[in-house]
Protein backbone atom coordinates (compact mmCIF):
# COMPACT_ATOMS: atom_id res chain seq x y z
CA UNK A 1 0.00 0.00 0.00
CA UNK A 2 1.15 3.69 -1.11
CA UNK A 3 0.44 6.38 1.58
CA UNK A 4 0.88 10.00 1.90
CA UNK A 5 3.48 10.11 4.68
CA UNK A 6 4.49 13.30 4.95
CA UNK A 7 4.92 16.67 3.56
CA UNK A 8 5.89 19.80 4.56
CA UNK A 9 3.61 23.24 3.27
CA UNK A 10 5.06 25.43 5.38
CA UNK A 11 9.55 24.88 5.69
CA UNK A 12 11.77 27.99 7.73
CA UNK A 13 11.98 30.71 6.08
CA UNK A 14 10.76 31.14 2.18
CA UNK A 15 8.52 28.57 0.82
CA UNK A 16 9.91 28.70 -2.50
CA UNK A 17 11.69 25.49 -3.51
CA UNK A 18 11.51 24.44 0.08
CA UNK A 19 8.38 22.11 0.10
CA UNK A 20 8.38 18.85 0.03
CA UNK A 21 6.21 15.61 -0.46
CA UNK A 22 7.07 12.03 0.88
CA UNK A 23 5.30 8.76 -0.22
CA UNK A 24 6.02 5.72 1.82
CA UNK A 25 5.62 1.84 0.43
CA UNK A 26 3.62 0.11 3.72
CA UNK A 27 3.18 -3.24 1.54
CA UNK A 28 5.32 -6.53 0.55
CA UNK A 29 5.99 -5.96 -2.83
CA UNK A 30 7.75 -3.25 -5.41
CA UNK A 31 4.98 -0.66 -6.59
CA UNK A 32 5.32 0.98 -10.16
CA UNK A 33 4.01 4.71 -9.60
CA UNK A 34 3.99 5.31 -13.63
CA UNK A 35 1.07 7.51 -13.93
CA UNK A 36 -0.24 7.75 -10.57
CA UNK A 37 -1.21 11.53 -9.85
CA UNK A 38 -0.64 14.10 -6.72
CA UNK A 39 -3.37 16.33 -6.58
CA UNK A 40 -2.36 19.38 -3.69
CA UNK A 41 -5.87 21.25 -2.35
CA UNK A 42 -6.01 24.00 -4.88
CA UNK A 43 -6.27 21.80 -7.61
CA UNK A 44 -2.88 21.18 -9.51
CA UNK A 45 -1.41 18.13 -10.26
CA UNK A 46 1.74 16.12 -10.97
CA UNK A 47 1.68 13.21 -12.66
CA UNK A 48 4.40 10.71 -11.71
CA UNK A 49 6.59 8.81 -14.38
CA UNK A 50 8.35 5.65 -13.95
CA UNK A 51 9.28 6.17 -10.33
CA UNK A 52 8.63 2.59 -8.18
CA UNK A 53 8.76 2.46 -4.65
CA UNK A 54 10.35 -0.91 -2.94
CA UNK A 55 8.48 -2.54 0.20
CA UNK A 56 9.38 -0.12 3.11
CA UNK A 57 10.66 2.28 0.54
CA UNK A 58 10.19 6.33 0.22
CA UNK A 59 10.06 8.75 -2.03
CA UNK A 60 10.51 12.55 -1.41
CA UNK A 61 9.72 14.34 -4.12
CA UNK A 62 10.42 18.55 -3.95
CA UNK A 63 8.51 21.25 -5.36
CA UNK A 64 10.65 21.95 -7.85
CA UNK A 65 10.14 18.89 -9.39
CA UNK A 66 6.09 18.86 -8.66
CA UNK A 67 5.49 22.12 -8.74
CA UNK A 68 3.14 21.76 -6.76
CA UNK A 69 2.10 24.74 -4.47
CA UNK A 70 1.15 23.79 -0.87
CA UNK A 71 -0.83 26.08 1.18
CA UNK A 72 0.09 27.31 5.18
CA UNK A 73 -3.88 27.35 5.83
CA UNK A 74 -6.06 24.79 4.98
CA UNK A 75 -4.65 22.37 2.58
CA UNK A 76 -5.34 18.99 1.41
CA UNK A 77 -3.21 16.60 -0.64
CA UNK A 78 -4.31 13.51 -2.86
CA UNK A 79 -2.78 10.39 -4.44
CA UNK A 80 -4.24 8.50 -7.14
CA UNK A 81 -3.32 5.67 -9.14
CA UNK A 82 -2.95 4.97 -12.86
CA UNK A 83 -6.51 3.87 -12.71
CA UNK A 84 -7.83 7.62 -11.23
CA UNK A 85 -8.55 5.66 -7.66
CA UNK A 86 -8.17 7.73 -4.90
CA UNK A 87 -5.37 5.72 -3.24
CA UNK A 88 -3.98 7.84 -0.09
CA UNK A 89 -5.52 11.47 1.25
CA UNK A 90 -4.60 13.69 4.13
CA UNK A 91 -6.17 17.14 4.86
CA UNK A 92 -5.32 19.98 7.62
CA UNK A 93 -7.60 22.93 8.92
CA UNK A 94 -5.75 26.10 10.54
CA UNK A 95 -2.11 26.76 10.00
CA UNK A 96 0.63 24.69 9.69
CA UNK A 97 3.39 24.99 11.78
CA UNK A 98 6.35 26.54 10.15
CA UNK A 99 9.11 24.09 9.98
CA UNK A 100 7.04 21.21 10.89
CA UNK A 101 5.85 18.63 8.33
CA UNK A 102 2.40 17.02 8.42
CA UNK A 103 3.39 13.43 9.35
CA UNK A 104 1.36 10.15 9.10
CA UNK A 105 1.15 8.54 12.86
CA UNK A 106 0.36 4.52 11.54
CA UNK A 107 -0.46 4.09 15.94
CA UNK A 108 -2.56 0.92 16.11
CA UNK A 109 -4.12 2.06 19.41
CA UNK A 110 -5.19 4.72 17.48
CA UNK A 111 -8.17 3.94 14.70
CA UNK A 112 -6.24 4.10 11.46
CA UNK A 113 -3.60 6.15 10.75
CA UNK A 114 -3.79 9.92 11.93
CA UNK A 115 -1.75 12.85 11.10
CA UNK A 116 0.06 15.25 13.47
CA UNK A 117 2.38 18.09 12.71
CA UNK A 118 6.21 17.24 13.58
CA UNK A 119 9.68 17.45 13.36
CA UNK A 120 10.67 16.75 9.43
CA UNK A 121 11.95 13.56 8.67
CA UNK A 122 12.15 13.46 4.49
CA UNK A 123 13.23 9.80 3.32
CA UNK A 124 13.19 8.53 6.95
CA UNK A 125 10.91 6.90 9.55
CA UNK A 126 8.60 9.59 10.98
CA UNK A 127 9.23 10.42 14.97
CA UNK A 128 5.82 11.48 16.61
CA UNK A 129 6.17 13.08 19.78
CA UNK A 130 3.35 11.20 21.45
CA UNK A 131 3.28 13.41 24.35
CA UNK A 132 1.83 16.51 22.21
CA UNK A 133 0.03 14.00 19.62
CA UNK A 134 -3.73 14.72 21.74
CA UNK A 135 -3.07 18.30 21.22
CA UNK A 136 -2.08 18.06 17.33
CA UNK A 137 -4.33 15.23 16.17
CA UNK A 138 -6.10 16.75 12.89
CA UNK A 139 -8.84 14.93 12.16
CA UNK A 140 -9.68 14.65 8.26
CA UNK A 141 -11.99 16.73 6.62
CA UNK A 142 -13.53 18.17 10.30
CA UNK A 143 -12.74 21.57 10.93
CA UNK A 144 -10.94 22.23 14.04
CA UNK A 145 -13.69 25.28 15.18
CA UNK A 146 -17.05 24.48 15.16
CA UNK A 147 -19.08 26.22 12.82
CA UNK A 148 -21.99 28.93 13.70
CA UNK A 149 -25.13 27.75 12.77
CA UNK A 150 -28.32 28.58 12.41
CA UNK A 151 -29.39 27.84 16.40
CA UNK A 152 -26.10 28.84 17.79
CA UNK A 153 -27.05 32.29 16.35
CA UNK A 154 -30.44 32.81 17.64
CA UNK A 155 -29.24 31.86 21.10
CA UNK A 156 -26.89 34.14 20.61
CA UNK A 157 -29.24 36.73 19.99
CA UNK A 158 -31.62 35.77 22.46
CA UNK A 159 -29.14 36.10 25.23
CA UNK A 160 -28.12 39.72 24.01
CA UNK A 161 -31.81 40.82 23.81
CA UNK A 162 -32.08 39.53 27.62
CA UNK A 163 -29.11 41.14 28.85
CA UNK A 164 -30.25 44.41 26.78
CA UNK A 165 -33.74 44.36 28.25
CA UNK A 166 -32.40 43.46 31.83
CA UNK A 167 -30.18 46.41 31.60
CA UNK A 168 -32.57 48.60 30.37
CA UNK A 169 -35.28 47.92 32.93
CA UNK A 170 -32.38 48.64 35.80
CA UNK A 171 -31.49 52.04 33.93
CA UNK A 172 -34.79 52.95 33.68
CA UNK A 173 -36.14 52.35 37.28
CA UNK A 174 -32.97 54.02 38.64
CA UNK A 175 -33.68 57.43 37.13
CA UNK A 176 -36.48 58.65 38.30
CA UNK A 177 -37.54 61.13 35.18
CA UNK A 178 -37.09 57.80 33.22
CA UNK A 179 -39.38 55.80 35.84
CA UNK A 180 -42.23 58.03 35.77
CA UNK A 181 -42.38 58.27 31.91
CA UNK A 182 -42.05 54.32 31.25
CA UNK A 183 -43.76 52.66 34.61
CA UNK A 184 -45.96 55.89 35.70
CA UNK A 185 -44.17 55.76 39.15
CA UNK A 186 -44.57 59.50 41.40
Amino acid sequence: MIYINEWLPNPSGSDKGAEWIELFNGGTEKISLKNWTLVSGNGKKFVLNDQALIPGGYLVLKQPETKLTLRNQNDSLALYDNRGKIISQSSFYGSAPEGKSFSRDDDQAVRGATFVFSEPTPGATNKIVKEFMAAQVYVFNKPLNHAFGYFDILGLALFVGLIYSFLITVIFKKNDHLSKLFFGRD
